[in-house]
């Protein structure tokens, strides 16, 4: 008698099964951890873009003497007698800076978070038009961005605007 024996068909069926189920267990894995990954990195990204925003507006707008709405930003006087222009043009914004005018400001500082909008309002937070200048002591500045990951997210920071009356 031969006492050799090979897989049978059933055993070989039993075996790809088996490997095929660790393989998609394992192929899961992978993509959930790259996915969360993606959103963390992007969540993460945006987190620390607004926080540069937030840090360097909340020091240059402590106080604006006076604030005039411009198409793609604004434009304000501080307390210093510095000129600023805050300018959005596609999605990057930028702060320029001179003590002179706002014709010939030089670049103050530029942001690396991607932003979809500015806008300023009233105490009530109405939209101000184009052309226009905060009347009130008091409005806010909204930025708008947007928050990249598993799913994109709409988000907004937002500044109270406080008019130094000299």
């Amino acid at each position: 008698m031969n006492n050799e024996r090979g897989m049978t068909l059933i055993e070989l069926l039993a075996a790809l099964t088996i490997f095929s189920l660790i393989v998609g267990v394992v192929y899961s894995l992978l993509t959930f951890a790259q996915a969360s990954w993606t959103h963390t990195e992007g969540v993460t990204k945006a987190e620390t873009g607004v926080q540069e925003l937030q840090t360097v507006l909340t020091r240059e707008l402590a106080s604006p003497v006076n604030l005039k709405v411009l198409n793609n930003g604004l434009q304000f006087e501080s307390q210093d007698g510095f000129y600023y222009i805050l300018s959005l043009q596609g999605k990057q914004l930028s702060l320029y800076k001179n003590e002179v005018s706002y014709a010939t400001s030089p670049l103050y500082q530029q942001f690396s978070l991607p932003i979809d909008g500015v806008s300023v309002m009233d105490k009530n937070k109405n939209t101000l038009p184009s052309g226009s200048a905060l009347s009130e002591k008091f409005g806010y500045l909204r930025i708008y961005y947007t928050k990249e990951g598993l799913k994109s997210k709409q988000a907004f920071t937002e500044f109270t605007l406080n008019l130094y009356d000299p």
